[in-house]
């Protein structure tokens, strides 16, 4: 284990109880349009028209315009993605294989979000503190509750010693490999997908047997 690991910070979640029904509105729509075409493609009017409204509005609710509603959609999403892994994971049974099938099933539950595009198309269209508070909210939302799971499965010595952060970003690549792949084929159903990524996961790409140039007995080698 890594002494960080004792540190690590729990999500903060960021229930809507009080937020009005007209905000939470605001927010569902923004949502969905953020979510399908990202930061930079969506502009207020684009929200207002879906929501039937004048522009002006949005901004009782979100004084600072659509930079302050995106990262409040962000945060929220990221709150409601970590109480829904840690229901999951608490729901499976204390075996990694289940917990993190529970994990990959509870993502086909939610509207698709494109997690590397959202790192690396919008946080440079942000400001750097609206960048750092998405930033944190991700990591804290995604990485926090993957993050126990593999540090659980180390304590039970059942994962190598790599970093749980590692881990749970891989993981978190394959979930949204998923998405993608969904986009461009439909003979592959996300059960599936979800299946195998959990098992590729578990065991790696290599056929059972096989090994790699510069292996021996059997193992890998060092590399």
């Amino acid at each position: 284990m890594y002494p960080e690991d004792e540190m690590r910070l729990e999500a903060e979640i960021q229930p809507d109880d009080g937020l009005s029904e007209a905000a939470r509105r605001v927010l569902d729509v923004a949502e969905r349009l953020f979510m399908e075409q990202g930061y930079a493609a969506v502009a207020l009017r684009d929200i207002a028209d879906a929501l039937g409204m004048r522009q002006a509005s949005l901004y009782y609710h979100f004084p600072e315009g659509k930079e302050q509603l995106y990262v409040a959609v962000v945060e929220r999403v990221f709150a409601r993605h970590c109480a829904g892994m840690q229901v999951a994971v608490q729901a499976a049974a204390p075996d990694l294989g289940d917990q993190l099938q529970a994990i990959a099933d509870w993502f086909g539950t939610q509207p698709a979000i494109n997690f590397l595009g959202m790192m690396y198309a919008d946080l440079p269209a942000l400001s750097a503190e609206g960048a750092r508070r998405v930033a944190r909210s991700a990591f804290r939302g995604m990485f926090g509750p993957l993050h126990g799971v593999f540090a659980a499965a180390q304590a039970r010595g059942v994962v190598r010693p790599l970093h749980p952060d590692l881990l749970a970003g891989f993981f978190i690549a394959l979930l949204d490999g998923i998405t993608f792949s969904l986009t461009q084929q439909s003979h592959l159903p996300r059960a599936v997908l979800a299946r195998e990524a959990v098992r590729l996961m578990l065991h790696g790409v290599m056929a059972e047997g096989a090994l790699l140039p510069g292996a021996r007995g059997g193992e890998f080698a060092d590399r």
